[in-house]
């Protein structure tokens, strides 16, 4: 039999066809996945950088509130956990115009409520909401306390009692307060509007300080229902700083006291631990209120105050402002002779048993420089020259030197170049250093002991710190820990080594100088009872001012053996008819004869006899010593014809120009 039907005609498709098929088919749908993965990834970043912002511009097109939820600052806390600057909350109070005219019987409940709490007049917030009516959102009174607005809060809660009480709401804000007022001020600082901090700490750590505000929206939905979102604030991390508040009222006491008793153009003290380079106490002698930074009127008269332009505010401000002991420079004197002695024994030109001939001065072409022993010390020992505050001696060190040396040496001790103190303002003095080109053999002499050239108050202690703590230079630090509102910890900074300045052996022989300054020296009346102090006392005649005024200065340290403390301070100019340096001898003893005590320093020495004289109000006793030949150094006497010896033939150059210039 035949099969009947129709016999189908297939036709076959090319393997090669379908090939090409699949392979598009895999391209494009890849092709869509990689746009989708961007196009994902392109929303999550615009989400993140503006989703909030979106977010506003949507909710705006429906009845909502936005309220911003703020931040606390960050505290600053001094090493023993007293707050120096905090943030307290306070309140706005903000009308709803619109919604208490919405209804009528809204009105009067809330003015009575508004009287009641807060003694507001009624007949002027009549007239204000009615005036506004259109508006939902009017600040009414800005940084009432939780106790101001508690009453307020109970009525308006209760809604039982005080249904009709309505369109009246608190916004939440920090209020920055500082306890102690003037305490530190030149080191805390402050803010002004938008949490922004202004010198001290609070410019310096301003982002750590600073956090992130919250968020809160509510909404009404399609319902007629109100919905929350709630974006958490992220307070600021606290700093812990290493300032002392009892160290910093013991020097800030005695700074009133001298500047009461002296009226010096300035006053500077430094108080720190020489083994990591933290700061435990420093002020000038210019304090501002805190809580008032612009306050002119402890300052100038109300006369003077209005005769100054904005711009002349702003300046005087900023004198108020800054710091001294970081941001001004000056001459040190006689505190760096240390550092002339240090270099000698560092590049091994003279030895510790060395021995020189002071004979009154040294002549140089066409001019003669004194030491100011004009008779001469005689034949004294290294050590001796920093006891008896000899520049005959130190000119000598000098030549041995040479400017080159001299110069590298002044970079490695830190002067000449910011310290880098995590502190706002500090002035580097870079171009108040003779480079050794320009320096003449004279200009060399007078950099030996201490002129020619501008150094600021931190350079000078944290350089001195390294020349007593057997030669390890720390960076000087005034903040010591970073920790989270809960308390946690952020980041420990600890004193950082930069570099050895001098080997522990010359640092110990550093030491013997600087105990004998204050045993048998010029510096006797920076003793205080049963510690052995060392330390250098300090004069720079301002020539470019007036040849008659003087910088006096004195940098010491306690114990001996272990130093804990270094204490540096500075008068500018006293009106005293002496300028005497027993007039800073006197204020470091009185500062570290509280401040050695209190940190429970070990006594290592016997009462000093003759005990110091603290007040200064006390007058230097007459030396029985010929006036003509002080026994000693700087100030060793201190009889009216020989008052400042030192200060006088410091630059005490026989021609008929005297002037050194102070920079190249």
């Amino acid at each position: 039999m035949k099969k009947t039907g129709k016999k189908q005609n297939r036709k076959r498709i090319p393997a090669v066809f379908t090939r090409k098929m699949s392979e598009k088919s895999v391209i494009l749908f890849s092709f869509l996945l990689l746009t989708l993965f961007f196009l994902s990834v392109a929303m999550l970043r615009i989400n993140n950088a503006k989703g909030e912002e979106y977010t506003v511009k949507v909710l705006s097109q429906r009845s909502y509130r936005n309220v911003v939820l703020p931040y606390k600052r960050g505290d600053i806390i001094d090493r023993n956990g007293v707050t120096l600057a905090t943030s307290i909350k306070v309140y706005n109070l903000i009308l709803d115009p619109k919604l208490i005219l919405s209804e009528e019987k809204f009105l009067d409940p809330t003015l009575d409520a508004l009287n009641e709490c807060f003694g507001y007049d009624k007949e002027q917030l009549t007239t204000l909401i009615h005036d506004n009516s259109k508006r939902s959102y009017l600040i009414y009174q800005k940084q009432l306390s939780y106790e101001q607005i508690k009453d307020f809060l109970e009525i308006s809660e209760d809604t039982e009692k005080h249904p009709y009480v309505k369109g009246v709401t608190f916004e939440s804000e920090y209020e920055r307060k500082y306890p102690f007022s003037t305490l530190a001020s030149s080191l805390i600082g402050f803010t002004v509007a938008g949490n922004v901090g202004n010198w001290g700490i609070e410019e310096q750590y301003n982002d750590t300080l600073n956090g992130i505000d919250g968020r809160e929206y509510g909404y009404v939905n399609n319902d007629n229902i109100m919905e929350k979102i709630i974006k958490n604030p992220t307070d600021g991390n606290n700093v812990i700083s290493t300032l002392d508040f009892n160290i910093q009222t013991i020097i800030e006491k005695y700074i009133a006291q001298w500047k009461e008793q002296y009226t010096p153009k300035h006053i500077g003290v430094i108080v720190m631990d020489p083994n990591n380079g933290e700061i435990l106490g420093m002020a000038g002698d210019t304090t501002y209120d805190l809580n008032n930074p612009r306050d002119l009127a402890p300052f100038y008269s109300q006369e003077e105050i209005d005769a100054m332009t904005d711009a002349q505010k702003i300046e005087k401000l900023n004198e108020i402002w800054r710091n001294y002991c970081i941001s001004d420079t000056f001459e040190p004197g006689s505190t760096f002779k240390a550092f002339t002695v240090a270099t000698a024994l560092e590049q091994g030109l003279v030895g510790k048993d060395a021995t020189f001939i002071c004979d009154g001065g040294e002549q140089y072409p066409g001019q003669y420089v004194k030491c100011h022993k004009t008779g001469g010390h005689g034949t004294i020992t290294l050590a001796n020259s920093l006891a008896y505050s000899c520049n005959d001696v130190m000119m000598q060190i000098s030549v041995l030197e040479g400017q080159e040396l001299f110069f590298n040496y002044q970079k490695k001790f830190g002067f000449g170049s910011r310290t880098g103190i995590d502190l706002p303002g500090e002035a580097s003095a870079a171009a108040l250093l003779f480079q050794p080109e320009n320096m003449t053999p004279l200009n060399l002499a007078s950099c030996s002991f201490g002129q020619c050239f501008n150094v600021t108050m931190i350079q000078l202690a944290a350089g001195f710190c390294s020349l007593i703590n057997g030669g390890y230079y720390y960076e000087p630090h005034i903040i010591s820990q970073i920790v989270k509102p809960n308390g946690s910890i952020v980041k420990n900074i600890k004193g950082e080594v930069i570099k050895q300045t001098v080997t522990k052996e010359n640092s110990d022989y550093i030491k013997t100088g600087l105990r004998e300054c204050v045993e048998i020296g010029t510096g006797k009346s920076a003793a205080v009872n049963g510690y052995i102090v060392s330390g250098k006392t300090g004069t720079a005649q301002k020539l470019t001012v007036d040849p008659e005024k003087y910088i006096l200065s004195f940098i010491g340290f306690a114990p001996y053996e272990k130093p804990e403390i270094v204490c540096y301070v500075l008068v500018d100019d006293p009106v005293d008819p002496d300028q005497s340096s027993s007039i800073t001898g006197t204020l470091f003893s009185s500062i570290m004869g509280e401040v050695l005590p209190y940190v429970n320093a070990k006594k290592d020495g016997p009462k000093p006899e003759p005990e110091p004289d603290t007040d200064p109000a006390a007058q230097p006793e007459p030396s029985t010593e010929p006036t003509s030949e002080p026994t000693s150094g700087e100030n060793e006497t201190t009889t009216p014809s020989n008052i400042g010896e030192e200060e006088r033939a410091n630059r005490n150059i026989e021609t008929e120009t005297t002037a050194v210039p102070v920079s190249p």
